[in-house]
């Protein structure tokens, strides 16, 4: 459908960032042949080819050098999918910004959704030709958290080799003593808040927790804080050791109940969480949030074949990965690899440590509860492919919980369509629906 026409509410001149109120014609400044010449007209025209879902023409306003990266038109696609599986069908540019920087010029623009304003940057060059654009979303608190009911206070984790910065969130209202939670990350790099751009996923768990009554430590992950050898890059040493140093620490925050300890975990977080209790010994509970069940290798590249199928263009660069990973993954299930060689993405550790732990095996062995949670618009994990492996193998268990939600990505954020990893820098919020649930079982622990 084409778009309604773009209304310029305010502009911000190149040389002094000041604001200019007023309506422009878009083509007022277009060379002869109709093509923009202004940096923000530049960035406009982009906008208009992504509404008109033509994006070889969006492209080819790309200098040359930067269209098979950035320009990309599978690329620009999936960004523009993103945008619409949050906040739904495009209206209009709301406002225009530009600042210059030598011989560069940042366009930032807001965009009106059905569901709200989004943020979007393009990059011109001197020659009006687009050198990069994307997602540039600000961070929004959610609506059920309530500031005033927590109290925050910065803690640092002394784990093997160096040290953590973490936050502790506790309820202000509270006489007593209070369940908490230690919130434990997936897989790859990651902070305390799980910072995507405008989504901070463990920031919305552990401030609608505690809002809620409970708890949590957030912190940030051993990658990229401290530097690991990848001879030593094993599940334990990027996830499991540090985890239970929290939960020991967060036993001895004033306020919260040592006995009331519950690990979640999203993502790798979740598929380690069993094993964080049994080495722990007396959480009172573990939550898997989007745990994978299946051999983990064949996630990561039934992943990569989602994000190089989902839009109408074939993304060429991750096809090529694709097709090398292809390759790796029977090295992987050989176990033909080195320690410290790189084998999709992980270190050769990293699979040995996960061959060697039965994640379902230690979960059924486990007498403590547990909750698994899975969103169904999640790529990267699936109800089908894990959740109803959990079910099928944990299923008899009395204390064991198992939800779905058909409307959730991974990050347990509401959205509509197909999945696109784009959409996690899209301003959103976890679920309220998923915090509820949650401090509701974890209250019950």
């Amino acid at each position: 459908m084409a778009p309604r026409r773009r209304t310029v509410l305010a502009a911000v001149s190149t040389a002094t960032a000041s604001a200019v109120a007023g309506c422009s014609d878009l083509l007022s400044d277009s060379t002869g042949d109709g093509g923009p010449t202004t940096p923000t007209d530049v960035a406009t025209a982009l906008i208009d080819d992504f509404a008109d879902e033509n994006f070889e023409r969006a492209s080819e306003r790309f200098a040359e050098r930067e269209r098979d990266k950035r320009g990309d038109p599978a690329r620009l696609e999936r960004l523009w999918m993103a945008y619409g599986s949050v906040s739904g069908s495009f209206e209009e540019v709301a406002e225009t910004k530009t600042a210059a920087k030598r011989t560069r010029t940042a366009v930032d623009l807001t965009l009106s959704f059905d569901g709200g304003d989004h943020d979007f940057r393009a990059v011109v060059d001197g020659k009006s030709r687009l050198l990069d654009c994307g997602i540039v979303d600000g961070y929004a608190r959610p609506a059920y958290v309530d500031p005033n009911a927590i109290a925050e206070r910065t803690v640092t984790l002394s784990v093997a080799d160096c040290s953590l910065p973490g936050t502790v969130t506790t309820p202000t209202a509270e006489s007593g003593e209070v369940p908490g939670v230690v919130l434990v990350h997936d897989a790859g790099a990651g902070t305390r808040n799980n910072d995507r751009g405008g989504t901070k996923a463990l920031k919305d768990l552990a401030e609608g927790l505690t809002s809620n009554g409970v708890a949590a430590l957030r912190y940030d992950k051993r990658i990229p804080t401290c530097d690991v050898d990848p001879g030593s890059y094993t599940l334990d040493r990027v996830t499991v050791d540090d985890a239970l140093v929290a939960v020991e620490r967060l036993r001895n925050v004033d306020g919260v109940d040592p006995n009331r300890i519950v690990v979640v975990g999203h993502g790798l977080g979740g598929r380690a969480a069993p094993r964080i209790a049994a080495r722990d010994g007396s959480l009172a509970g573990i939550v898997g949030l989007a745990a994978p069940a299946r051999p983990y290798h064949e996630l990561t590249l039934e992943q990569l074949e989602h994000k190089v199928s989902v839009g109408s263009i074939e993304w060429d660069d991750l096809a090529a990965i694709h097709d090398r990973w292809a390759g790796q993954i029977e090295r992987v299930r050989s176990g033909e690899y080195e320690p410290t060689e790189t084998l999709l993405g992980k270190p050769g550790a990293f699979w040995d440590s996960l061959a060697a732990y039965d994640h379902v095996g230690t979960a059924a062995a486990l007498d403590v509860p547990a909750y698994f949670l899975q969103g169904g618009r999640d790529f990267q994990v699936s109800v089908a492919d894990d959740l109803e492996r959990w079910r099928s193998e944990l299923g008899g268990e009395s204390e064991t919980t198992f939800e779905t939600d058909g409307d959730l990505d991974h990050l347990f954020m509401p959205g509509e369509g197909p999945s696109v990893e784009f959409a996690y820098t899209v301003r959103n919020n976890v679920a309220e629906g998923v915090v509820t649930d949650l401090a509701g079982w974890i209250g019950e622990r």
